[in-house]
């Protein structure tokens, strides 16, 4: 694993320097936060995936995906994909199409039946869908976590990861002439390797901290256990992590322990709606292989941030309200 200076717009949009075996797989993600006055303990979320997969074709929650190949990197086969909670009910396949992606050194645009962009201008980034919502988001950098990563891993027989992530911007959102305020988290992936289940999630707190957790599993075992925690002055990071669901009324709760050689954290993860994707494909052209992956708007309840050595104790009344989104995938695409 690598981090490195970056040149943030090339490393966002630069696509041709990447390795392109077959099953390699590019994603833009989007997560946005926003007000929901009717109801301010479920705001609004809406994510929005623009993806393309160098193989011949991909089932996506029952449409099927022709891609490849990828011969023009700058034009690609591709889809843009989008669920949203409007603060009442969840839009499934809000978008899912099938498009071309085109993509220049600051920005992606779906030629899509509902177009679609994406473009930065320095550290503002500037999200459209069709003429009624616009997202503009700014980094905020309150420290090394809420900056700009970018990480790298290298696996055996030629496969790798990459992940540009930026875990808090602030958000100014535009909603059907609208004007309204949120958070926003985003990611640039590449990835050429096989895709197992995992649980991650992120909170925004109303007074300024972000938590991140991730655990991948493959065949039940924990790939890695990751619990990082920025309670706006401080940043906590957890090795050592326990992952639970609790079936919880219509949607999970998932219960989240970790300890660190200072401190233990522990917290419950409120999920209050859920959107998914299928995808299914057949590997080597033969064996059928799905990967489903649920996300679930939600909250935090009981966290417990405690220092082992002088017992003092943060808790989510000094965080303030969260507002985040919990992933649980299970399958194994190949």
């Amino acid at each position: 694993m690598a981090n490195r200076k970056l040149n943030l717009q090339d490393m966002v949009f630069n696509v041709k320097d990447d390795p392109m075996p077959k099953g390699s797989w590019w994603w833009w993600f989007w997560l946005l936060f926003f007000d929901n006055p009717k109801n301010p303990k479920k705001p609004r979320q809406l994510m929005i995936l623009w993806s393309t997969k160098n193989e011949k074709s991909i089932d996506c929650n029952g449409k099927l995906m022709l891609l490849g190949p990828q011969d023009d990197r700058s034009n690609m086969n591709g889809a843009v994909a989008a669920w949203y909670f409007d603060g009442e009910k969840m839009n499934h396949n809000f978008l899912l199409e099938q498009c071309r992606l085109k993509i220049t050194g600051n920005s992606l645009a779906s030629q899509s039946r509902t177009p679609t962009t994406f473009l930065m201008d320095g550290k503002k980034s500037v999200v459209t869908i069709g003429n009624g919502l616009k997202f503009t988001a700014r980094m905020t950098e309150k420290c090394d976590f809420t900056k700009p990563d970018y990480r790298t891993n290298h696996y055996p027989l030629g496969m790798n990861y990459s992940l540009l992530r930026v875990n808090h911007l602030d958000l100014d959102v535009v909603l059907n002439g609208e004007k309204l305020k949120g958070s926003a988290y985003f990611q640039r992936v590449f990835v050429n390797s096989p895709s197992p289940g995992w649980y991650w999630g992120v909170l925004h707190f109303k007074k300024g901290g972000v938590l991140t957790y991730f655990n991948p599993r493959f065949m039940g075992k924990s790939v890695k256990q990751d619990i990082v925690l920025f309670d706006g002055k401080d940043t906590h990071r957890f090795k050592r992590i326990e992952v639970r669901r609790i079936e919880a009324g219509p949607f999970p709760d998932f219960v989240i322990n970790g300890e660190n050689e200072t401190h233990t954290i522990k917290f419950t993860v409120v999920s209050y709606e859920h959107s998914s994707w299928t995808f299914r494909k057949r590997a080597f052209g033969i064996f059928p292989n799905k990967l489903v992956y649920n996300e679930y708007p939600m909250t935090v309840s009981d966290l417990v941030l405690e220092d082992k050595r002088t017992g003092k104790k943060i808790t989510s009344d000094d965080l303030g309200f969260a507002i985040g989104n919990a992933e649980h995938s299970t399958g194994l695409l190949l």
